[in-house]
C-alpha cells in the first residue's frame, strides 16, 4: 500500500501474490482472491470515482497510484485492505501486506 505524506492511500502494488505456492493447492484460491479483490477496486477508482491515476496490470503484477486521494477513495482503499487482510489472515505465509509511507 502506497501512503502520501499525509497518511492517505494514494496506490497499491501487487506482486507474486500466491507465487511458488502452485503444488499446494491453495495457490488458484489466494490468486483468485487477490486478484478479484486488487482488480474491484482499481476498477472502482478508475471506472466508477474517475479518479486520474496509473492503472497497470499484467498476469502476477497491478500497480495502481492515483494523483488526487479523497474520502471516496480513501473508503475503496480501506475496504480492499480489509478484504485482504482477510486472505492474510487465513493465510499468513502466502500473503504479505507492505506499508510504504510517502
Amino acid at each position: 500500500m502506497h501512503h502520501d505524506k499525509e497518511g492517505r492511500y494514494t496506490g497499491f502494488s501487487i506482486h507474486g501474490h500466491a507465487d511458488g505456492y502452485e503444488k499446494d493447492g491453495e495457490y488458484d484460491l489466494i490468486c483468485a482472491a487477490v486478484s478479484a479483490i486488487t482488480l474491484t477496486i482499481a476498477g472502482g477508482l478508475q471506472d466508477v470515482l474517475h479518479k486520474e491515476g496509473t492503472y497497470d496490470s499484467d498476469f502476477g503484477f497491478m500497480e495502481v497510484e492515483i494523483s488526487s486521494p479523497d474520502e471516496k477513495s480513501q473508503i475503496l482503499f480501506r475496504t480492499m485492505v480489509h478484504g485482504l487482510r482477510a486472505v492474510e489472515t487465513r493465510y499468513p505465509s502466502h500473503l504479505k501486506i507492505l506499508d510504504k509511507k510517502g
